[in-house]
């Protein structure tokens, strides 16, 4: 594309941060949205547009029709992409809450993994416009049936749903409360801490924290296949790496959430987060690819804190009550923090001529980060 249209990589990544942006603005009322609309209507509609742009973009020749489109796509996605799988998840499950998060989540590396040489293929066979179409028609077949049919926002105590390890869910019995769009549950086992009185913790605030210090590592990942050219490697080469943070993320995430639920949490956040800082810092030595993918695979490992560690602290800490409204602005943080590492690491190839910096920086990241998620694991409101 940046060939194509004779812009730089940093411009390209704009559209990155546009999106991000316009995502971190769409968190804002995404968590009180989810409690108001049906689930099923409001993520199908969401998907469908991510589909139905990824498929128009294919036909672009400006790059400033790519910023508007990417800035669609922004609102779109952040609902059923970055919020729902959590959120939907702590509504239905009170126990073993940590082991079907990451496995949900992890899911979401495998994905990763899988599609990220495919479309490269794609781009280097067909050309990046029929691969816009192709991935537009993936999204749309893989995702829609189950957007429409099968996903709720909470049990429905009227049709004897209860969420799995629930004291209602063993006695099957209980005063039922039914809400708009029949996202319904007995009151009384909503139990957690008020947005606004959440807000003024300092867990929150460290959360906050964790949040941007690990998504600006996160947002280097999509440096990292023009990183590896820049080194030397071929685009399919680059893409193994990336393939290889996939990996590792889905592994990452499944196993977080295992150990989430039967180790101590303090133990699997300076695991994880060592994996993590090693993978980043491992990756500037590496040159060839299998080392490099490998350096990579530690990286994605230590993207389970991010993605499943620091939800899961959050539903620790503030309960199921507006878990929704707490993670939709914890969210927005770090997505604020990726828009802006999106384009500041292009910018510094562009200045530098290298990534060496993004890397360091990364490195650093993952060393704070770790320091303000044990300390707002143990200043958390509510214990266990």
């Amino acid at each position: 594309m940046s060939k194509e249209l004779e812009v730089s990589r940093t411009q390209i990544a704009l559209t990155s941060t546009i999106m991000n942006l316009a995502g971190a603005a769409t968190m804002l009322f995404a968590g009180k949205l989810m409690k108001r609309v049906d689930s099923r209507l409001l993520l199908s509609i969401c998907i469908l547009a991510c589909a139905l742009i990824f498929f128009g973009q294919s036909f672009f020749t400006q790059l400033w029709q790519f910023y508007i489109s990417f800035a669609l796509i922004g609102i779109a996605y952040v609902i059923p992409i970055t919020l729902a799988p959590s959120v939907l998840l702590s509504n239905w499950f009170e126990k073993q809450l940590g082991l079907v998060m990451g496995i949900a989540l992890g899911l979401s590396g495998l994905g990763g993994m899988v599609f990220n040489p495919v479309v490269s293929t794609w781009i280097t066979d067909l050309g990046w416009r029929p691969a816009y179409r192709l991935t537009a028609l993936l999204l749309a077949v893989c995702i829609l049936p189950f957007s429409i049919f099968v996903l709720r926002f909470m049990p429905r105590a009227a049709k004897g749903e209860h969420m799995y390890g629930s004291a209602f869910a063993s006695e099957q019995t209980g005063d039922v409360s039914a809400s708009n769009d029949s996202k319904s549950q007995d009151a009384n086992s909503i139990t957690g801490i008020e947005a606004k009185k959440a807000y003024r913790t300092p867990t929150f605030l460290l959360l906050i924290a964790c949040y941007v210090l690990l998504q600006w590592a996160t947002g280097m990942v999509q440096h990292v296949s023009g990183y590896e050219q820049s080194r030397g490697l071929t685009l399919q080469e680059g893409a193994f790496v990336v393939s290889g943070i996939m990996l590792g993320a889905a592994i990452g995430k499944a196993s977080i959430g295992i150990f989430l639920d039967r180790v101590k949490t303090e133990l699997v956040l300076v695991l994880y987060s060592a994996v993590g800082l090693a993978g980043w810092a491992l990756m500037m030595f590496f040159v060839t690819p299998t080392p490099a993918a490998i350096a990579g695979f530690l990286a994605g490992l230590g993207q389970g804190v991010l993605l499943v560690a620091l939800p899961w602290v959050a539903r620790q800490s503030f309960g199921q009550r507006d878990y929704a409204e707490i993670l939709s602005i914890l969210t927005m943080s770090g997505v604020l923090s990726v828009a802006l590492a999106n384009t500041i690491n292009g910018t510094i190839f562009d200045m530098a001529g290298s990534y060496m910096p993004s890397l360091i920086a990364n490195v650093i990241c993952y060393v704070l980060a770790l320091i303000s998620a044990i300390a707002a694991y143990r200043l958390r409101p509510l214990h266990e």
